[in-house]
């Protein structure tokens, strides 16, 4: 009886690996990139944030579009060997939330797409502003930001990477995450 609940036990133990490794490898659907509008040259984020920040006049809007195309635009990635002809980074994409950004991660892994999701808030803690990891995905598998350890190196070369915009995104007081749009405020609460 010992043996027949051990191995029953272990079925069962199995069965949801193989049940959490079969949603981690199905990849999040990628937010759409709308096209930019033919006449208009891109918008140049970093510029308008440092403008805004001089200024000081009033608060600057900036859409989940936007953000996507100029991410879209800045960053290429090189993956080191032995991998890079198995794998190379697709997209980086954002989702926003009222409180929550969603970072949408894509790499293409011998011709399939696997994706990672980190979702992060921002909040001012006195003169500094403070971005902290809540939780994350693999896939479609939901895990605590505890889980999202082996990401961490990429998520330090991205902030490598947008360190431009992190510095001008920083000079503003006020940060406002809200649905499918940034609001940011230079001015003096």
């Amino acid at each position: 009886m010992v043996k027949f609940l051990f191995h029953l036990l272990l079925l069962v133990g199995l069965s949801a690996l193989t049940g959490a490794a079969w949603v981690a490898h199905r990849a999040l659907p990628l937010p759409d990139l709308p096209p930019a509008k033919q006449d208009a040259r891109p918008r140049d984020l970093v510029d308008d944030l440092k403008q805004s920040s001089i200024k000081g006049a009033g608060v600057l809007e900036i859409t989940e579009a936007d953000l996507n195309r100029h991410l879209a635009r800045v960053l290429s990635a090189q993956v080191q060997p032995p991998l890079q002809g198995h794998a190379q980074l697709e997209a980086v994409r954002v989702q926003l939330t009222p409180g929550k950004a969603r970072l949408i991660l894509a790499w293409r892994v011998l011709g399939w797409r696997s994706t990672a999701a980190v979702d992060l808030t921002i909040r001012r803690l006195d003169r500094v502003f403070r971005v902290e990891i809540v939780s994350g995905a693999y896939g479609h598998l939901e895990v605590p930001r505890g889980l999202l350890r082996p990401l961490t190196r990429v998520l330090k070369e991205l902030a490598d990477t947008l360190q431009p915009e992190i510095q001008a995104l920083f000079q503003m007081n006020q940060i406002t995450l809200g649905q499918d749009r940034v609001q940011l405020d230079p001015r003096f609460p």
